[in-house]
């Protein structure tokens, strides 16, 4: 049992975080705002207690609530908290309005439950919820809490929060003599952060102080918010105890041993079931492809993802031998039947920690354990590296999941050696779509016949979204892939073929009828041939985002509408081809008649994973370009 820091130091500091602005200043300095923080500070206390570091991190926050329509809506909090990261001390109230001074009042009940969170090794978080009571314009919640955190291999970056402004924070890290710290500082650009160093007697005390943050608005289709937050990664690198220097997480090196220590004990007695298994598979198999592509898809069809960690078991994998009894596991257990079964059949396989595209860290900036929230195995296959990931049940063999995509991998090779190896970006025409479409006008509108085939990960995509609906969801999902021209499409009768289930090929066909879509002119036909316009409406407002876009892979979408010219009439007016290439993205559009047909070609290829904002410009230009080519129309007269 770890014994609790004595709580004095905690209220001296809480007692410092006393506001001071008025309503008049807050609104001078964040005009229109709902919500202020007027205090944003943490004080973080390292300490090596029983020959281990450990850490207690003191919270003082003060929100000012200044929209008169919506003060209620912002009267619930949380504080999150784990078995790793204790909740020791919780003092909330709100100061409420009364003339010119405040009154307290005090929280309503606290309420802890579990808090499951994704993206993380275990899921025993927990959330303490209460509601502010009294939360009314220019009331101010107040809140302080302590938490004591068991392992600092385990420490969190301090924030600033994305949308709220600050009218002050302050984070300040006490380290003891025996301690050495690092720290980076991350999305600070305008170096808003105000660092000062104090040495002391025993202990140095490093602050960092922000005035005035305005905060950053969110946006959609956004990397995670640790890739534009501005924050500070703090992390012990050695300490002294008992006179002895002790390295902690100064390199790759001590994050690699560190990350060992949960597999050194694992898979060491040969299982005689799992044996018999793999010599099932991998009979007949001549090859070590062939093999391992075996072995892969067995873990994929039998073995159930499920998240289910808790503690020291969030960062642990469990026996292979117990995985494949119970026939269900975690990332890690994942890792831990695949490397296995990948050895028995002799092929060098590794476990291997890495990152998910959700964080933005490399291990040569940040050795540390937020770097990796995510763990597969890795085999070298004919001097080949190929990554295997058994939580995705239709990621293809020799393909990366995409959301791994980019990310530097650490491969256990032995228990002292490692290697560290980037996942690679899968090319844009691997993944996409090739729909033909063909047409013909009646008196209604258009009727039409699609056959659309997926491949790649636009193909996985559809497999995992079909993977447990039911027929009436089934059809709901047909027709929001298969809709085009108008909210008035109307979808006929379709069929799905799992054409090539292990590549993820998958093909939709249907029939569609579009009401009212050309229009007919005295003895002309108009019809705009780009039913769906892939890129229309693309434009970002540079003056005001300032966040990343993120995609989830690279792709090319090629689509062809084919519409049959009615018997009577020909072609008058043809639209021009446009073609435009830059770094980004490709597009064309480009038309052709031919036996009888108006064969309208359209594609997008998208080049990169991730717009930056001083990409926006090149990224405008493109939508700039191709908007007046969406409007052209195909023009058909009789003759």
């Amino acid at each position: 049992m770890f014994k609790k820091y004595n709580l004095v130091g905690v209220l001296i500091f809480i007692n410092l975080t006393t506001f001071c602005q008025t309503v008049a200043e807050v609104n001078a300095a964040f005009p229109d705002k709902e919500i202020v923080y007027l205090n944003f500070n943490q004080e973080l206390a390292l300490k090596i207690q029983d020959g281990i570091v450990v850490a207690q991190s003191n919270y003082a926050r003060d929100l000012m609530i200044l929209s008169k329509t919506n003060a209620a809506v912002y009267s619930r909090s949380k504080v999150y908290h784990s078995s790793f990261n204790e909740l020791t001390n919780l003092t909330a109230y709100t100061k409420v309005p009364d003339g010119d001074k405040y009154k307290k009042v005090k929280i309503g009940e606290q309420v802890t439950s579990g808090s499951q969170r994704s993206g993380v090794f275990y899921d025993d978080s927990k959330e303490t919820s209460f509601d502010f009571l009294g939360t009314v314009p220019n009331a101010v919640q107040c809140l302080q809490y302590s938490t004591f955190n068991k392992d600092a291999h385990l420490l969190s970056p301090f924030y600033l929060p994305s949308s709220v402004p600050i009218m002050a924070a302050t984070y300040s890290v006490v380290v003891p003599n025996d301690i050495t710290i690092k720290y980076v500082i991350k999305n600070d650009p305008t170096n808003q952060f105000i660092f000062t160093e104090e040495k002391k007697k025993k202990e140095t005390v490093y602050t960092w102080t922000v005035s005035k943050y305005k905060g950053i608005d969110g946006y959609g289709n956004a990397p995670d918010n640790s890739y534009y937050d501005p924050h500070i990664i703090v992390y012990v690198t050695s300490y002294t105890s008992n006179g002895k220097t002790e390295p902690f997480l100064a390199d790759v090196n001590d994050l690699f041993k560190w990350n060992t220590s949960f597999t050194k004990d694992i898979n060491i007695a040969p299982d005689a079931a799992m044996q018999k298994i793999v010599d099932s598979l991998i009979a007949g198999k001549t090859t070590e492809t062939q093999k391992a592509k075996s072995i892969y898809n067995w873990v994929q069809h039998n073995i159930k993802y499920i998240a289910f960690e808790a503690g020291l078991q969030g960062f642990k994998p469990r026996q292979a031998a117990d995985v494949c009894n119970k026939r269900y596991g975690d990332c890690k257990d994942m890792s831990s039947i695949i490397t296995t079964m990948l050895r028995l059949a002799k092929i060098k396989a590794y476990y291997t920690w890495i990152g998910t595209r959700d964080l933005p860290y490399r291990y040569s900036e940040t050795p540390l354990p937020i770097v990796d929230n995510h763990m597969i195995s890795t085999a070298n296959i004919n001097g080949e590296w190929v990554f295997f990931d058994g939580t995705d049940p239709h990621a293809e063999y020799g393909v990366p999941p995409a959301f791994i995509q980019t990310k530097e991998a650490l491969v256990a090779l032995s228990q002292t050696e490692y290697k560290i190896l980037t996942v690679p970006t899968i090319d844009a025409q691997k993944n996409g779509v090739l729909d033909s479409t063909f047409l013909t006008i009646n008196a209604e509108g258009v009727q039409g016949n699609q056959s659309v085939n997926y491949y790649g990960y636009m193909g996985e995509d559809n497999y995992n979204a079909l993977l447990y609906r039911n027929e009436a969801e089934t059809k709901d999902f047909v027709k929001t892939k298969m809709g085009k021209a108008s909210n008035k499409f109307i979808l006929g009768k379709y069929k799905i073929t799992n054409t090539k289930p292990e590549e993820n090929i998958m093909n939709i066909s249907a029939a569609f009828t579009i009401p009212g879509y050309s229009k007919k002119i005295g003895n002309e036909y108009y019809i705009n041939l780009n039913l769906e316009k892939l890129f229309e409406n693309q434009s970002v407002d540079i003056n005001k985002r300032k966040v990343a876009i993120e995609q989830d892979y690279n792709y090319t979408i090629n689509q062809y509408h084919i519409l049959q010219i009615p018997e009577g009439y020909t072609v008058s007016y043809l639209p021009p081809n446009f073609n435009f290439d830059n770094e980004l993205l490709c597009l064309k559009l480009q038309y052709e008649v031919k036996n009888g047909t108006v064969i309208a070609y359209q594609q997008v290829t998208n080049k990169t994973l991730l717009i930056q904002p001083d990409k926006f410009v090149k990224w405008n230009d493109a939508a700039k370009a191709v908007a007046a080519q969406y409007k052209e129309q195909v023009v058909l007269e009789k003759k």
